[in-house]
């Protein structure tokens, strides 16, 4: 009976202690990735307009994924015809919201551009989670398209000895950023 009572009593300690902990929340681990490894990893490299955007259960209803649909107005790299259908896990269904944390977040009527690639599968999905989408917005001053670049510093990233860069996110001309792209894409 004393040996059922200390299995009690320690039973019961233990579910103190664990009520007690602090609650954290989870983050899926991306890598940091620059503009280039980002277009070599990807399948395909694109800007244009999100047309539609609609989220719905997989087939067995374990996960929700949205389905971006995006005109490209060029190509970059790869050809994914004229509406590219991107997946990206995560989504709301009715009453439901799966949230996948490191995902981007694309919405109607925006310009992005978009690194993707495609898996064994053939689901076309986003290059290193949020980084993999950037929105293309009109500068107020000048009126022409610039994206907000990753901009990380690999040559920093060297004289750091390994470390993680720094991300820098600056704006750049669309059209500049393009011609650097597409000198990645042709190594």
């Amino acid at each position: 009976m004393k040996t059922l009572t200390r299995i009690l009593n320690l039973t019961c300690l233990l579910g103190i202690i664990f009520l007690m902990l602090p609650k954290t929340e989870c983050y899926a681990q991306n890598k940091k990735m620059s503009d280039q490894e980002l277009t070599n990893e990807s399948t395909a490299v694109l800007y244009g307009k999100c047309s539609k955007v609609r989220s719905e259960w997989n087939e067995n209803k374990s996960i929700i994924y949205t389905y971006i649909t995006i005109i490209p107005e060029e190509y970059i790299k790869g050809n994914l015809g004229p509406e590219a259908v991107i997946a990206v896990p995560g989504g709301r269904v009715d009453d439901i919201i799966y949230e996948v944390s490191e995902m981007p977040v694309f919405n109607e009527g925006e310009e992005v551009l978009a690194f993707i690639w495609t898996n064994p599968e053939g689901k076309n999905l986003v290059t290193g989670g949020f980084q993999g989408k950037m929105k293309i917005e009109k500068d107020s001053k000048t009126g022409k398209r610039v994206v907000e670049g990753i901009g990380i510093d690999m040559e920093s990233a060297k004289e750091d000895q390994g470390k993680a860069a720094a991300i820098k996110p600056e704006k750049v001309l669309l059209e500049d950023f393009v011609v650097k792209l597409k000198g990645y894409a042709k190594n």
